[in-house]
């Protein structure tokens, strides 16, 4: 687990500052129509196993090549990570200023409407051990919580022809255009 300290949070909020500083801030126009899909090479379907942990659903992904787990979220219009991951994307060199997007308003489950910063992933991968489906240019809202979960959400879920959970094989099967 990550210790978080408040150190942490202050070196990813010095970045997205130092990066809005001297120019206008852009703000982000999501689309609603989906991107093209840079896919696994056989078109077919690709089973990837979930772990369940309290009724939520988590596959392993890699962002930039970083492991971790996302939530399967269909509600989430975009992909979504915490400062923390954002901080760990850029100490290693996965995400950098060419990256930043802008900001973007939401509207959180609570209701209130919060201001993130976007940044470009430029791969998120899923994998079943041998194939793997490869989204390029995934716009990514970065959570200034450190609490926020990952959230796999639409930006990534549209980009295939469609998904149906399988909860005896315990698979998200993706069926792929």
């Amino acid at each position: 687990m990550f210790r978080i300290t408040s150190k942490i949070v202050a070196v990813l909020f010095v970045f997205l500052a130092v990066l809005s500083c001297g120019e206008k801030k852009k703000k982000v126009v999501i689309p609603y129509v989906s991107y093209s899909s840079d896919t696994a090479s056989d078109y077919g379907t690709i089973d990837i196993p979930y772990r369940l942990e309290s009724g939520v659903k988590y596959v392993q992904v890699r962002i930039n090549g970083l492991s971790t787990d996302m939530i399967i979220d269909t509600g989430c219009s975009m992909t979504l990570i915490s400062v923390l991951e954002a901080q760990q994307l850029l100490k290693r060199g996965l995400l950098s200023k060419e990256d930043f997007l802008g900001t973007t308003e939401s509207v959180i489950a609570n209701g209130s409407v919060v201001e993130d910063a976007v940044f470009n992933i430029r791969t998120l991968e899923l994998t079943d051990g041998n194939r793997t489906i490869v989204c390029r240019n995934v716009m990514t809202q970065v959570s200034s919580s450190t609490e926020a979960p990952v959230l796999l959400g639409n930006g990534v879920l549209d980009r295939v022809a469609s998904y149906t959970v399988d909860n005896d094989a315990g698979v998200i099967r993706f069926k792929l255009k």
